[in-house]
């Protein structure tokens, strides 16, 4: 909870970004509520036998965990004593039951058809200390069964899979812990096929044999091999849907031979982009298709009933961006998400058997939001051979200002997508260009280009956002001086790095939970369980010196814009003390800016009141160094 001194704090930081002093707060407030609050209906789901959905639904500027039957109407929700913040994550198992894990107590069970809530493993079960507990089949052929892994009490650290009664809550372990294998794998008949572990560096695969044994059947470095990201166990369980770059750069889908290890047969594939997932038929259980990011998300779809399914449902709906979402295991009832550029998700719930289609309800207003006109765009890089860089191009509704934002993506393994941003439809909506890079070190352009942002940081990965801002000046959407470097973790490192190195084309920088020290950053990596697959992508052979040249807290004192920082002090992946410690190097040495802190926030916001806080604070800055008047 936000301390009213807090509160106080951040009301009058937000009132006080002018550089004359003047108090001010810019935007339209109405809309800013619209972008950060918690969707209507989200997270939705269907029952494996079809008479319930759960879905977290908006109270306040919270979201609760709901449960209501089909039949009956969402009007008659049943509000479990739930909030968003207290989920891992919730599952519908056998007969009408939701598997609800909890980040502090364990597993529950809700039976929605006596509207009962009880624990579902009662003394020896999971532990919040522990392992989360993860579910491998909800057995659809023994609907009173289900399949878990948590940590194994006998062996710390490594966990066991178990058989649990869901009426009952006993449970009995059928496959023990043993090192290295942190990760197990089943078919949805509950067979235990593969474990997947590491050793330092190393991503080990292990199949089960005949007589109930391991062998290991894949050893990759994962910085260097095909390493194999295992998706499923497919129905059967002598197969496994994996994503590798096995012949070419970019990762295929494979079907994987779990016995011999061997790859069997590419299912998807494309030149330029990785595949990004499988496309798997809840009833069926098998796979239908996979999808890539292009632009946005592409869907190929080989199974000619499936695609022939989604085109009835679209057709009926009018409505593009369909995906089937969740569906009862008789496939009577189907419940289709639609994936929208400019509002959340909406759902739309198919009965076969009637022939009826029923929209979920959602916010009607969010059909006014904005729609930035966002296309992609590709960047050639100042070297000879480094090829272009793809990035996507947010312009206002009325067009280019000539004012814009480099908004650099966290990670740095990820990469953005055309998809909703209630971020960049605020700053659009205010008249701001946004451009966001896919830069060296991003995924889904192939390993040599996530490869090449290795032992990068604050060079090549730097030199793309300067590419980036110098883009923005050659195609006329920005001038130079009425720029803005801005971004998240990794991107908030970036943008502090450009106030440093581009003060001839940014005016300004703001910085979200933004990386500050190499070396503090590797020091608490090297605490974390599995830094071996962090720090090397980090630090690879470079010495502390070049780690602290490559950090801004160490080069505060080369700042030449002024800054804007933010930070959520229960941040578990870049620690509150990077921007304190910014915070104070900046003050030392008299240099201009603004340190906001989100107090009880995490790494990634959640909260509406923090989101908020972020949005307007930015927004304020942005106007206040290259808005309207300047």
């Amino acid at each position: 909870m936000i301390s009213i001194f807090a509160r106080l704090m951040c009301l009058v930081m937000l009132l006080s970004a002018m550089p004359d002093g003047r108090a001010f707060a810019t935007g339209d407030a109405a809309l800013l509520e619209q972008l950060v609050r918690v969707p209507k209906y989200a997270a939705v789901a269907l029952s494996t036998d079809g008479h319930f959905l759960s879905a977290l639904h908006r109270k306040g500027d919270d979201a609760e965990l709901v449960v209501w039957n089909v039949d009956a109407g969402a009007d008659t929700a049943d509000a479990l004593p739930y909030l968003y913040k207290d989920l891992s994550w919730i599952s519908w198992v056998g007969n009408g039951r939701l598997l609800i894990s909890l980040k502090e107590h364990g597993l529950v069970l809700y039976d929605a058809h006596i509207r009962r809530l009880r624990p579902l493993i009662e003394g020896a079960g999971p532990r919040p200390d522990e392992l989360p507990p993860i579910l491998l089949s909800a057995l659809p052929d023994d609907p009173t069964k289900i399949l878990l892994q948590w940590e194994d009490p006998g062996v710390p650290g490594y966990p066991a899979v178990y058989r649990v009664d869901a009426v009952t809550g006993e449970s009995e372990k059928i496959v023990g812990g043993w090192a290295p294998v942190i990760r197990w794998w089943a078919s949805p008949e509950g067979k235990v096929k593969l474990g997947e572990g590491f050793n330092g560096r190393d991503q080990l695969l292990f199949s089960s044999t005949a007589d109930g044994a391991w062998r290991k059947i894949s050893d990759e470095d994962f910085f260097k091999g095909a390493v194999r990201s295992v998706l499923a166990v497919e129905t059967g369980g002598a197969t496994a849907l994996v994503l590798a770059a096995h012949d070419s750069d970019t990762r295929a889908l494979w079907r994987y031979d779990i016995k011999s290890g061997r790859f069997m047969r590419k299912l998807a594939s494309h030149k330029k982009f990785d595949i990004a997932s499988a496309i798997l038929d809840p009833v069926t259980a098998m796979a239908v298709g996979a999808s890539y990011v292009a632009d946005d998300v592409q869907e190929v779809i080989w199974q000619d009933a499936y695609r022939a399914r989604l085109a009835d449902v679209s057709s009926q709906t009018g409505a593009e961006g369909l995906t089937l979402a969740t569906a009862s295991y008789d496939g009577r009832r189907l419940l289709y998400r639609q994936y929208l550029k400019s509002a959340p998700p909406r759902y739309h719930l198919y009965d076969a058997e009637s022939e009826t289609l029923i929209t979920l309800p959602h916010d009607a207003e969010d059909d006014s939001l904005p729609k930035p006109e966002t296309r992609g765009v590709w960047i050639p890089l100042p070297k000879r051979g480094d090829g272009a860089m793809h990035a996507l191009l947010s312009v206002p509704p009325g067009g280019v200002t000539g004012r814009a934002v480099v908004l650099v993506h966290g990670g740095p393994v990820k990469r953005v997508t055309d998809s909703y941003n209630p971020l960049v439809s605020w700053l659009t909506a205010n008249g701001y260009s946004v451009l966001q890079p896919n830069f060296r070190g991003s995924s889904g352009f192939g390993e040599r280009w996530r490869r090449a942002g290795y032992n990068e940081w604050g060079r090549d990965m730097q030199e793309d956002v300067r590419t980036a801002l110098d883009w923005m000046v050659d195609k006329g959407v920005a001038e130079a001086g009425r720029m803005c470097a801005m971004g998240g973790s990794y991107g908030g490192y970036a943008s502090l790095l450009s106030a440093i190195k581009d003060d001839d084309l940014i005016a300004c920088a703001i910085s979200l939970n933004g990386v500050t020290s190499l070396p503090l950053l590797v020091d608490f990596l090297e605490t974390l369980r599995f830094h071996d697959l962090s720090v090397p992508r980090i630090r690879g052979r470079l010495s502390d010196y070049s780690l602290r040249r490559r950090s801004p807290l160490n080069r505060a004192d080369l700042v030449r814009v002024p800054v804007l920082l933010l930070h959520a002090t229960k941040d578990n992946n870049v620690p509150f003390l990077h921007s304190q410690l910014m915070h104070r190097s900046l003050t030392q040495l008299e240099k201009e800016h603004n340190f906001i802190v989100l107090e009880g926030a995490e790494h990634q916001l959640v909260r509406t009141a923090d989101k908020r806080i972020y949005y307007q604070s930015a927004l304020n800055f942005l106007d206040a160094h290259i808005g309207r008047n300047r």
